[in-house]
């Protein structure tokens, strides 16, 4: 220790004490006296990717590698930085020539793993995990990639596992314990985990990367608000801190508050962060705002790689509003791309869910539905009235806009009615229920709606759930006198918006990675709902979005009436009303902001040549609803 500069030491010691960012400012101090010191450049590199700030650690990185091109472990931290920042082919390249073997032979399994995991190739990335915690079982930070991976690949149990045995070998970790959360939730626990990083939050009160995951919990319980307001905690305690920045900043873009939007991105770029990262960012900015051209120009400075899919579907939108169809389509094609890429079996969990709508529809028969005994319906508090459609139906905008109504509370995809299906358990129990168990799931169902919404009590209840229709015998048995809006749009506009939209690429929505499959599920909740309609004496009104969007007040009135509400005019103010709404939770957030619009009525026709293969399953549809093909 003798040996290390006075600076040196200090910054090693604030290292120690978790005080990184000054542990960095005398690290820097340091160095400018020892300019070609490796092993310090290493330590800085190290320091900023503990911050989570990559691009201030990869010039550090790569001058360790250079000055130390005998030592393995700065090409390993520069690979996993580069892998941070999804440069994964500049990070193959770093650790290429490195032999499996050695005494850095399990940082460089790990190194490929998270590779893996960064392709979506979660099954091979969960093997390499599992050897290198079975070669150390303290590895907390194997058992947390291990757990992502299990979450990415549906395993939420041993997600759960993993993630767990992660924070015990190391309880302060705040992107773990939020991964925790999501995969608690997955596996109907995610308040706990919300209780442990509040707890955390305690016991750490200067730590803002702690606010920042209690904000991605709240958000992921469905609480923007209480997200929000973590967020501003931790932009209080660090008002430069990136990944509160990002976060806020796309809490903002959901909310349709553009001005302050604006105002964290320049806080963000004044951050030193190159310009390329925050490009994304000031393009959507500007293509809410009508600059498509500026817009278009700004996303083409983002990076490939950056996540999910996200340049991909702004720049097809764009060019979609542009009028550049083929250019669009490309752009939404790689959007699903990489939308699949993060999902390990994507196209598995597509078919089996058709699959299993296929099955329910065989199932649903007159002959079987008069073996249920009666159920009463339940007269203490009216049956909700449940809002169904297929996804990009209209069904986001025709909800915005009875939110309007003060005597209806309408449930925006909340898992009220997942609660009851979740106890049933399978699709074939309906036909036994009794009674008792018909009593039991009402309950249950008014229980779940009560913790979320309390606000409901004494006015109209409206369980919107596009994909609902799959629920709809479970809903006719636990409420036989239940109501049901149907929204119908031109089924050729459906499936390609749908096929245009980012959705998270799980269960039902892994359809949308494919414009067939797409079409094949359409296909099979159609056919489901057709059947359902024939079997059971269902109460349905039907509102058909392009008839909404060409004389709003006549199709809301007759809803008003089949609804029994008065006639109220902030039902056709549905822009107020989404101003004012707390955070639309669907894909949905930015049109129904906007005056009510034509451009998607007919849009698929402006993609006849990429819709041609898709047709022959939908113009029967189209045909049978009273569309032209």
């Amino acid at each position: 220790m003798a040996s290390i500069p006075p600076k040196a030491r200090e910054a090693i010691e604030l290292a120690r004490r978790g005080e990184f960012a000054r542990a960095i400012l005398s690290g820097e101090a340091a160095l400018r006296d020892a300019p070609d010191d490796g092993p310090l450049e290493l330590f800085l590199g190290l320091l900023h990717a503990r911050r989570l700030d990559l691009h201030e650690a990869l010039p550090h990185l790569r001058r360790a590698v250079a000055l130390l091109p005998g030592d393995i472990l700065p090409r390993i931290e520069l690979a996993r930085a580069l892998i941070g920042i999804e440069r994964l082919d500049e990070a193959e390249v770093a650790i290429r020539d490195i032999a499996s073997h050695g005494p850095h032979a399990t940082q460089l399994l790990k190194t490929r793993a998270l590779i893996h995991q960064r392709r979506g190739a979660h099954r091979e990335a969960a093997e390499l995990f599992e050897i290198a915690v079975a070669r150390d079982g303290r590895d907390f930070e194997s058992w947390g990639h291990l757990g992502a991976s299990r979450l990415a690949l549906g395993d939420a149990d041993g997600a759960v596992h993993a993630l767990g045995r992660s924070l015990a070998l190391k309880p302060d970790q705040p992107l773990i314990r939020a991964r925790l959360a999501e995969a608690q939730a997955a596996a109907g626990q995610a308040d706990e985990g919300l209780r442990s990083a509040r707890a955390q939050a305690r016991s750490l009160p200067y730590d803002p990367m702690v606010r920042v995951t209690i904000a991605r919990l709240e958000d992921l319980l469905g609480r923007p608000e209480a997200a929000e307001a973590a967020l501003a905690e931790a932009l209080a305690l660090d008002p430069k801190c990136r990944p509160a920045l990002f976060a806020m900043a796309d809490l903002l873009e959901r909310d349709n508050r553009l001005d302050a939007l604006e105002d964290v991105i320049g806080r963000i770029e004044a951050s030193g962060l190159p310009p390329g990262e925050t490009a994304l960012l000031r393009a959507q900015l500007l293509y809410r705002r009508g600059d498509l051209r500026g817009a278009l120009t700004a996303a083409m400075l983002a990076p490939e790689t950056l996540g999910g899919g996200g340049k991909a579907l702004l720049v097809g939108q764009i060019r979609d509003r542009l009028g550049e169809h083929a250019a669009a389509f490309d752009a939404f094609v790689e959007m699903n791309r990489a939308c699949a890429a993060q999902v390990d079996g994507a196209a598995r969990m597509a078919r089996d869910y058709r699959a299993m709508v296929a099955r329910r529809t065989g199932l649903t028969t007159t002959a079987g539905a008069r073996n249920w005994s009666p159920a009463r319906p339940f007269h203490a508090r009216p049956a909700p009235i449940f809002l169904f459609g297929f996804p990009r139906s209209g069904t986001t905008l025709i909800d915005t806009m009875l939110m309007g109504h003060s005597g209806a509370l309408v449930l925006e995809e909340r898992p009220v009615l997942h609660a009851v299906a979740e106890k049933i358990g399978r699709f074939e129990r309906l036909a036994g229920l009794d009674q008792a168990a018909v009593d039991g799931l009402r309950n249950l169902y008014f229980e779940t709606l009560d913790a979320i919404a309390p606000e409901g009590a004494g006015r109209l209840v409206i369980d919107k759930l596009p994909l609902g229709i799959v629920d709809t015998a479970l809903v006719h048995r636990v409420f036989p006198d239940a109501r049901f809006v149907f929204v119908e749009r031109h089924p050729c506009d459906v499936v390609l918006s749908c096929f245009m939209t980012r959705f998270d690429p799980k269960g039902g929505m892994a359809n949308f990675l494919d414009l067939g499959d797409a079409a094949a599920l359409y296909d099979a909740v159609m056919a489901h709902w057709r059947q359902c309609r024939a079997v059971f004496p269902l109460d349905v009104h039907t509102i058909r979005y392009e008839a909404t969007i060409a004389d709003a007040e006549g199709e809301l009135r007759s809803l008003a009436t089949f609804l029994g509400l008065d006639w109220d005019e902030r039902l056709l103010d549905h822009r107020r009303t989404a101003a004012e709404r707390s955070f639309i939770a669907t894909p949905s957030y930015a049109q129904v902001a906007e005056p009510l619009y034509t451009r998607a009525r007919g849009r698929w026709e402006k993609y006849r040549e990429q819709m041609a293969p898709v047709l022959p399953i939908l113009a029967p549809w189209a045909e049978e609803m009273g569309y032209e093909v």
